[in-house]
């Protein structure tokens, strides 16, 4: 297995927080977004958001550009760059499991 396929299984499969970077990214897919945009687009406490995002960009997965409160996130060509991240960004429940209806 690759560095970058290994790095992106521990970051969104093999932690605690992975569902949730999971989802933060997919979102980000879809726009590049500051950290409160994204906050309230998840529907994720603010502190949650800025350590989760802080941990993909100090893993090269996210870039961000700007400075500040206005920094602005994006999902890094390098993790673009395997096919099987992209597809589970474009793929699916945002990294959550379904829940069985009753």
């Amino acid at each position: 297995m690759d560095p970058m396929k290994r790095l992106l299984f521990w970051l969104l499969e093999g932690t605690k927080g992975g569902p949730t970077r999971l989802s933060l990214l997919s979102i980000l897919a879809k726009k590049p977004m500051n950290t409160r945009q994204l906050s309230l687009a998840a529907g994720l406490d603010y502190k949650t958001v800025e350590h989760h995002v802080e941990l993909l960009e100090k893993n090269s997965v996210l870039e961000s550009t700007g400075d500040g409160y206005g920094q602005v996130h994006f999902i890094s060509d390098i993790a673009l760059a395997d096919k099987d991240f992209a597809a589970k960004l474009k793929g699916g429940n945002n990294g959550r499991k379904a829940k069985n209806k009753r």
